[in-house]
């Protein structure tokens, strides 16, 4: 969210029937709802900043100004479905589709809600974004290519000229506790404005019913397969666990795919949310150590101690990995060296991103490359056809998770590490995938073990999916060499 004021493709289903007496079914988009969410790469689009499709719906828009619309829309994702899945996609997350604030003062911060996270009337469509009609045809259009689609729904707070706050029947629909001073404060952070933004009150029954009820209107008017939770962190986990539980009974899919967003670096602070109930979790926490080790040089021994914590969440598998993300620097702007070697540094966070454990998410222009600093740099208008090595990187990526099932759906095993080189292999009871990762600037060459139990036969050839290369085992090892900043991806031939 915005704070700068103070997610091989399955088989469908048949389509699910709304819960509202008298409404009528989902649209068929619902068909896309997949079986299992690991096998999906999640690619985000914000809307205001991605592509222009309908320029009726420019009104006040000024591209010099990068807290303002710029004139983005639905069409205009719509239009580029083509480009999203040709770059190695197979799930969108759309933002908020919420009506937003115009320009909103808050402090002596002034800005729209170009980003949809201001919301002025949760009923609407942002008119910026288009039309109900769009919507329903980009989720439509998206499930024709089996791409299910998440909707991103803002709980915790609303934008500042939102008509509840004169409503004096609806002061009690808020905390009313002011700013969030101390963020080690956990009953300040779930009580305080976010950002100025006025917080909602959700122990409040009338609210709760009304966002629960809002929630699932917009999943039965899209047949969106489902939500992407904003600033979690914010709202009590007993809350979230009554939440989600009664999102799924009330809109009738026991599967509905919910997806929280925690911005925090710390696993024990992080895992406890899904331990609540929400089942998908964006992995912050990897977040930073990726950023550190493939952006900056740091040992992979990070990695190692990163992964180690994985037995504190309820499921790993379920976490949502990503590189970079709207309320974050971007990756190229973060890392060390030349444009060039930026580049190389992304690609290999990337080999790390798309075969180890849970759901790549990819945040628009990351197959770009695109660079951008602190909120909002790291939001400029998409810059299409910018790198295009690393698009076709990322798409050769997706094609070999997709062809692999142990790198969708196996169990990660550390096989290596040491300040420059990690390895793991995913594992299921029948096949085995293993990715080196070679984060030194010099070539390497190692002898690497396999694991006990491995399925991997001696005497078998494996080969390396990004350049065909094999290797061969021999005595329980696989002899491996790597240039600088490069990965091996061993699979079967």
């Amino acid at each position: 969210m915005n704070v700068s004021a103070a997610a091989s493709s399955p088989p469908p289903r048949p389509a699910l029937q709304a819960s509202n007496p008298g409404s009528k079914t989902l649209p068929a988009a619902a068909l896309a709802a997949p079986t299992d969410w690991r096998d999906q790469v999640i690619y985000f689009p914000l809307t205001d900043r991605f592509s222009d499709g309908n320029p009726h719906n420019n009104d006040n828009v000024d591209l010099g100004n990068p807290l303002r619309f710029h004139g983005g829309d639905l069409q205009g994702i719509r239009n580029k479905l083509d480009y999203i899945k040709g770059s190695g996609a197979t799930a969108l997350w759309l933002a908020p589709l919420n009506e937003n604030t115009g320009l909103g003062t808050i402090g002596t911060y002034q800005s729209a809600g170009y980003h949809g996270y201001w919301i002025k009337n949760h009923e609407n469509v942002e008119p910026h974004q288009g039309t109900l009609e769009d919507a329903q045809g980009l989720v439509r259009d998206a499930a024709n290519q089996n791409m299910p689609v998440l909707l991103d729904v803002v709980l915790n707070h609303v934008g500042p000229d939102h008509p509840w706050l004169q409503d004096p029947d609806k002061k009690e629909w808020f905390h009313n506790h002011g700013g969030i001073r101390d963020f080690n404060d956990q009953k300040e952070v779930e009580l305080g404005d976010l950002g100025g933004l006025p917080d909602l009150n959700q122990e409040n029954p009338e609210v709760y019913e009304y966002l629960l009820n809002n929630t699932v209107g917009w999943l039965e008017k899209t047949g969106a397969a489902g939500v992407r939770l904003d600033a979690i962190k914010h709202v009590s986990k007993d809350f979230w666990g009554r939440f989600t539980h009664d999102l799924k009974e009330r809109s009738g899919n026991p599967d509905l795919m919910v997806l929280g967003e925690v911005l925090h670096g710390d696993v024990n602070y992080v895992a406890p949310y899904q331990k609540a109930g929400i089942d998908y979790l964006f992995d912050v926490p990897m977040y930073y150590s990726m950023r550190d080790v493939f952006g900056n040089d740091g040992s992979c021994a990070e990695l190692a101690r990163r992964f180690g914590e994985d037995v504190k969440y309820a499921d790993s598998s379920k976490l949502v990995t990503l590189l970079d993300n709207h309320d974050f620097p971007r990756f190229m702007h973060t890392a060390k060296g030349s444009d060039d070697e930026k580049v190389k540094r992304l690609e290999l966070g990337l080999d790390c991103l798309m075969t180890m454990r849970g759901i790549p998410s990819i945040y628009y222009g990351t197959e770009a490359a695109m660079d951008g600093g602190e909120d909002p740099d790291n939001r400029r208008d998409m810059q299409f056809g910018q790198h295009p090595e690393v698009r076709d990187h990322l798409k050769q990526l997706s094609d070999i998770r997709a062809a692999h099932e142990p790198l969708r759906r196996g169990q990660q095993l550390e096989m290596w590490v040491d300040p420059t080189v990690y390895a793991f292999a995913r594992r299921t009871d029948k096949d085995e995938a293993i990715t080196v990762l070679n984060n030194a600037h010099e070539a390497r060459s190692l002898e690497l073990p396999l694991r006990d139990g491995s399925p991997l036969r001696e005497g078998e050839t494996l080969k390396d999916a990004l350049t065909g290369r094999e290797f061969k085992v021999e005595n329980g090892k696989i002899n491996v060499s790597m240039e600088a900043k490069k990965a091996l991806i061993l699979v079967r031939g």
